[in-house]
């Protein structure tokens, strides 16, 4: 089940992986020119619209009917805006073309979608504008996940995962910058010039790869623990996104003493290798609404490796029917035993609950 869908999946983000790797030191160089600063003051570069274009350009064209809930839209994004996306584009034209020389080719255009002028670009980028719901199928993209470490030439993630009636079915995570011996895993070479990229089908487990696909897919699994004392806690980097200060009294009172602070859903990937075992996310705002393709790759991903995903105050499974956005109080996603998440969770909720 789901064959097709993974394996576009997969060469979609391994491709925008490979593009958004090779131009975030342009964009770094070049950034008042390759960023836009959004409503909510989040930066977006030519980089996010590069990759969303590609993908949704390879969903569509192998799967016409499919809607896509994406990050960005081309609203506000004059002619030579589009004109350097495109230009990223044509400039990585030769990994499409290597790929569409293989003998079981899935394309990335078609005459459909041909990719040849801005508006082409508009098109595909703001098919991304589907409000999701609990009916049908979708995919939920987010380009870079982590921007501002992107920006900063730091970790990012190219994430997509497919949501069929409100759950999620396959998620596919592409972590250009990420080298895994830095967190003492050396089951592939630690040294991949281009990052790692996971996967996983719902009821198929988890596994993962170098991401120019050299490797064999390795099948990855969280670790087991007996007590909280051992869990090493994985947050983000900037204290914008979520309260670090109760994040820290959460650790406090569960004995956890190692913590990883690194950006985008790559934290979702060392959770299911079993280099980490508890990713905390509570808002700094209790009106706070996370967005859905912040999470949906790395909610199968984790659960399919064996972990807990789950809302942070009341420990319920997250629910990818309710639109662009979770109805949650915060995210928490560890290695379990269900024992041990529970105590997270209700640790949290203390923590969480004590607010004035």
């Amino acid at each position: 089940m789901f064959e097709k869908e993974l394996k576009v999946a997969t060469e979609a983000v391994r491709l925008a992986s490979l593009l958004t790797k090779r131009v975030q030191s342009q964009v770094i160089a070049h950034r008042d020119s390759s960023t836009v600063i959004k409503s909510d003051m989040s930066p977006v570069t030519i980089g996010d619209f590069a990759a969303q274009t590609v993908i949704i350009n390879a969903i569509k064209s192998n799967f016409p009917e499919d809607h896509v809930v994406g990050e960005e839209t081309a609203e506000g994004l004059g002619d030579p805006f589009l004109e350097e996306i495109l230009k990223v584009i044509d400039e990585n034209e030769t990994n499409f073309q290597q790929y569409n020389s293989a003998k079981d080719a899935i394309p990335f255009k078609n005459q459909q979608f041909p990719l040849k002028s801005v508006d082409d670009v508009r098109k595909v980028i703001n098919f991304g504008d589907y409000q999701g719901g609990r009916t049908g199928r979708f995919w939920c993209l987010d380009p870079i996940d982590g921007t501002k470490g992107f920006l900063r030439g730091e970790q990012f993630a190219v994430c997509l995962a497919l949501i069929v009636d409100g759950v999620t079915q396959v998620g596919c995570i592409g972590c250009p910058n990420l080298t895994l011996a830095n967190y003492g895993s050396n089951d592939l070479p630690g040294h991949e010039p281009f990052g790692y990229i996971f996967r996983a089908v719902r009821g198929h487990g988890s596994f993962y790869t170098t991401n120019t696909l050299q490797e064999p897919w390795v099948p990855i699994h969280v670790r087991q623990l007996k007590n909280t004392h051992e869990m090493v806690t994985l947050e983000g980097v900037e204290k914008s996104h979520s309260s670090h200060d109760e994040q820290d009294e959460i650790k406090k009172r569960l004995g956890i003493t190692q913590s990883l602070h690194l950006d985008s859903q790559a934290k979702y990937c060392l959770l299911a290798l079993g280099l980490a075992d508890v990713y905390l996310r509570l808002p700094i705002k209790l009106s706070y609404q996370e967005k859905i393709w912040d999470h949906g790759a790395g909610n199968v991903i984790v659960l399919e490796a064996g972990g807990q995903h789950t809302d942070a105050f009341n420990d319920v499974p997250l629910d990818f029917g309710n639109g662009r956005v979770l109805l949650t109080k915060g995210v928490i996603a560890s290695s379990g035993p269900q024992k041990l998440h529970d105590l997270v969770v209700s640790t949290s909720a203390d923590v969480m609950g004590s607010r004035k």
